[in-house]
């Protein structure tokens, strides 16, 4: 896995108008998480974080690197979004070595669902997500399930996710990831009103 690198500025001011002033000159605030050790607070270019997370995926490797050469390998923890905006807020990176498991949160993509609507199927996912284990730098950006050739009644198990070489699950094999059924149609039952006929009765 290629690891993306991205120059930060460490900020040693943390107030609220040097954080408004990076702001303004695009700049998006974050910090460093380290084990052991207090939170580093950096800025970094907003466009050049964005452009690098869509290039290499939400559990990608960034090398972060400051002025004084110092570099940090580092993992995404958090993203703080602005409602409405889809705008960056604040990042928090997680410190990790290259060399130490690590456990992650992965997301489960489903691919060829268009094929199953074809044949008039329904996808009923059971999970999302799936937390494995492995070095960072084999940690996938998603594990991908191809569900084109399922058919009604098939089932999708942990124990059926392809995984990347050195990554592991601690879930059980027989836990349903999802599951394939016919889309059920209800037919709507019309209901002729009937005209009421009044009957009137004189008496004379």
């Amino acid at each position: 896995m290629a690891i993306a690198e991205l120059k930060i500025e460490v900020r040693k001011e943390v107030s609220k108008s040097n954080n408004k002033k990076l702001k303004r000159d695009g700049y998006l605030l974050g910090v460093i998480n380290q084990k052991g050790m207090d939170s580093l607070h950096i800025a970094l270019k907003m466009d050049e974080f964005r452009r690098a997370l869509k290039e290499n995926g939400r559990n990608a490797i960034f090398k972060l690197k400051d002025s004084e050469k110092n570099s940090y390998d580092v993992m995404v923890k958090t993203i703080d979004i602005i409602p409405m905006k889809y705008e960056f807020e604040h990042v928090d990176f997680q410190k990790v070595a290259l060399d130490e498991e690590i456990k992650v949160d992965v997301a489960i993509r489903f691919e060829g669902t268009d094929y199953l609507q074809a044949k008039r199927l329904i996808l009923n996912t059971q999970m999302d997500t799936i937390a494995v284990t492995g070095l960072p730098q084999s940690i996938p950006d998603s594990i991908v399930v191809d569900v084109t050739n399922k058919e009604d009644g098939d089932t999708i198990l942990v124990g059926d996710l392809e995984l990347n070489k050195g990554i592991s699950v601690d879930v059980d094999p027989e836990q349903v990831v999802a599951s394939i059924s016919e889309v059920k149609v209800v037919a709507e039952e019309e209901t002729e009103d009937e005209d009421e006929v009044a009957v009137v009765s004189t008496e004379e």
